[in-house]
């Protein structure tokens, strides 16, 4: 046939875009847009993501909008017991036409600067699940609410039994949005077949720490703000009902990622370990001798933007191509490195402190790709091809400013991904050279909990309290005694704590309480005052020297607590001033140190009231404490001292030892000690 036989038939011009008039195409159509969209979000976390996306990006634009007179705040609800997630923000809100639009896949309203904009969440919200509740207000009388039902169910109906989904008229579930002028509030409940996850007891966590935990590590709520970045003001209040009903809550007032080095105890940057080798070598000194506060580390971290690290101004050498050194440049690229001693740190505190179902892994080693401050997927494995292992024990973050991810924010281009990977490969060599001189030997012993935070250690203790507790009273059972067993002046440290001990027990120092420790390898204990009624045992008297006045007891009539606080024995105060001059301890975190002298290198750090000056009782806050120290240069209250030397020697001659107090702290020390 030739084509002068060939025979078209004229047709007008037309537009492949316009919708079909045959409404059985149109459905068919929108299901396999819809279908297509959901493909992209497999993961477990994917609902708490896009909730909280919108949400922030709702607090964010009138933050914008308002400036600092706008306090942005999100709550959140999860309730396994009733299968649901709710999240409300006082954010800018939807009018009519946007809450009648919002579902629409493909349909954004988002401008600027937002997690996202690709207007497919939503879409996953409403048919990837089979009840979404959504209300909504941006001023007192133009409040929107409505519930979307079946929309799962729908979608995956090939018999055509199921009728398309319309939204209802609904009440409004979730109570903080009646507090809020503007804002949205959406209700996600796990209900029908084919939906990820199930039910929310697929986490394993029941409490709202372990949830914010979570949420801070696979959501929006766990902000990436890298090298200078700040994580913008959002009160997140986070409300967790168990299956028992029984609530619980945790807050967080700057939404940003759960990094290792915060909660995985001793820690340093490797930055300020690298200024401190320089100072030391510009000063002529050994750097050899590395600071104590740079040894014996659970983890080792630091954060470069990606710029510094091709220009050469990092640890972590570049090892990438001209093209993709441009591509660094043009991404915005930023990253964080935290190496661990052991793979024993995540398994301690994913198993013992957060107490997920077993074998989740909530921080692990690994490289995790985010975009937009915000963590992308699950973290993806560091391809080494030498140091085997240490992937393991490595989490490096490597953030594009300016990437976009895939419709599920899963994945990157390729070409990203890639450059991503060759970063967190030099970024484990350059750790790796660290490795065996600042971090811990991994001996196998059960340890961390002696290594974790402060807090950490202060809960543990507290509800070892509570779980085994230790009393013992009883009429008759102790005599009145009016001398101490221990006969001799303390010559060691353990002589103090003798001898302090056998002053609590005798009643000579009163109101202290001393918490069983597990011997915190960076400090000796915990303790907390507790007075009792009748406060006339605590109160300065002829016969009660060491009491405080009668006024601190004003109005109260029932038993008062302290914090429970960090305790430190020295024989010499001087001990101690060396460990803070050292770095091995800070002055900030010790509340109370017993000692039996006093010594002189305080001197230049701390002024010092004696409340054994008879001038200066009335400053005694606590029954048997002696001197009270304030920083020199800022003037704020440091921590109390009960000096046993100084103690015996004032109940043995008041008069005198008082007159040598007055001359050795000069009538001007600080006072402030409130």
């Amino acid at each position: 046939m030739s084509a002068s036989s060939v025979h078209l038939v004229p047709l007008d011009s037309w537009d492949p875009l316009v919708p079909s008039d045959d409404p059985g195409v149109v459905v068919a159509a929108q299901k396999r847009e819809i279908a297509n969209i959901l493909k992209s979000y497999t993961g477990y976390y994917d609902l708490f993501s896009e909730l909280l996306q919108n949400a922030l990006d709702a607090v964010d634009r009138r933050s914008l909008e308002e400036g600092d007179v706008y306090s942005p705040k999100i709550w959140i609800t999860i309730d396994l017991q009733g299968s649901r997630v709710s999240v409300t923000d006082n954010g800018t809100g939807m009018n009519l036409a946007q809450f009648k639009q919002f579902l629409k896949p493909n349909l954004s309203f988002k401008a600027g600067v937002s997690r996202g904009s690709k207007g497919v969440g939503a879409t996953y919200l409403g048919y990837g699940f089979n009840h979404l509740e959504v209300a909504t207000r941006q001023s007192p009388d133009s409040i929107y609410s409505g519930v979307l039902l079946s929309g799962r169910d729908w979608l995956d109906d090939n018999a055509g039994v199921v009728n398309r989904p319309k939204v209802e008229k609904n009440a409004i579930t979730h109570e903080p949005f009646f507090s809020i002028d503007k804002g949205t509030s959406m209700t996600l409940r796990l209900v029908g077949q084919n939906i990820r996850p199930k039910d929310l007891q697929y986490f394993g966590a029941s409490t709202a720490d372990q949830w914010m935990c979570i949420l801070r590590v696979h959501t929006p709520v766990g902000g990436i703000y890298l090298n200078g970045d700040a994580a913008p003001k959002a009160q997140v209040l986070l409300t967790v009902i168990d299956q028992t009903g029984v609530a619980t809550v945790s807050e967080i007032n700057r939404p940003h990622y759960l990094y290792p080095h915060e909660v995985l105890g001793k820690t340093a940057n490797l930055k300020e370990y690298l200024k401190n080798q320089e100072t030391r070598a510009a000063k002529g000194q050994d750097i050899s001798k590395i600071p104590p506060r740079f040894t014996n580390l659970n983890g080792l971290w630091g954060e470069w933007a990606g710029v510094d690290i091709l220009e050469g101004n990092s640890p972590i050498k570049s090892s990438l191509t001209t093209a993709e050194q441009q591509l660094v440049k043009d991404l915005g690229l930023k990253v964080y490195v935290f190496m661990g001693f052991s793979t024993d740190l995540w398994d301690y505190y994913n198993d013992d402190v957060l107490k997920l179902r077993k074998g989740a892994r909530l921080l692990r080693g690994g490289l995790q790709q985010a975009t937009k401050h915000m963590p992308q997927g699950n973290p993806i494995t560091i391809p080494l091809t030498n140091n085997i292992g240490f992937q393991n024990i490595t989490h490096v973050v490597i953030h594009f400013q300016n990437a976009e991810p895939d419709l599920g924010r899963k994945g990157f281009q390729p070409e990203h991904t890639l450059v991503a990977e060759k970063l967190s490969v030099s970024a484990v060599t350059a750790f790796r050279k660290f490795y065996g001189t600042l971090l811990r030997r991994n001996t196998g012993a059960p340890e961390l909990l002696q290594q974790m935070k402060l807090s950490q250690w202060i809960e543990t203790q507290k509800e070892h309290e509570k779980k085994f507790p230790l009393t013992i009273k009883g009429k008759g059972l102790f005599m009145p005694t009016e001398e101490l067993p221990i006969t001799s002046a303390p010559m060691v440290e353990q002589d103090v704590v003798a001898l302090f001990n056998q002053m609590l027990s005798s009643g000579l120092v009163r109101g202290i309480q001393l918490l069983s420790s597990s011997q915190f390898n960076q400090y000796d204990g915990l303790y907390r005052i507790r007075l009792d009624p009748p406060f006339e045992k605590y109160i300065l008297s002829e016969q009660n020297p060491l009491g405080v006045s009668k006024e601190q007891f004003a109005g109260v009539s029932e038993t008062t607590e302290s914090p429970v606080q960090i305790l430190e024995y020295k024989f010499s105060l001087d001990a101690l001033i060396e460990e803070f001059s050292n770095e091995i301890k800070e002055w900030k975190d010790v509340k109370l140190a017993i000692v039996w002298e006093i010594g002189e290198k305080w001197r230049g750090w701390f002024d010092v009231t004696s409340y054994l000056d008879n001038d200066n009782t009335h400053h005694r806050q606590f029954h048997g404490f002696t001197h009270g120290l304030t920083h020199t240069i800022t003037g704020g209250a440091a921590f109390q001292v009960i000096c046993l030397e100084d103690l015996i020697s004032y109940l043995q001659n008041p008069t005198e030892e008082s007159a040598r107090q007055k001359k050795r702290y000069s009538e001007d020390s600080a006072i402030n000690l409130a």
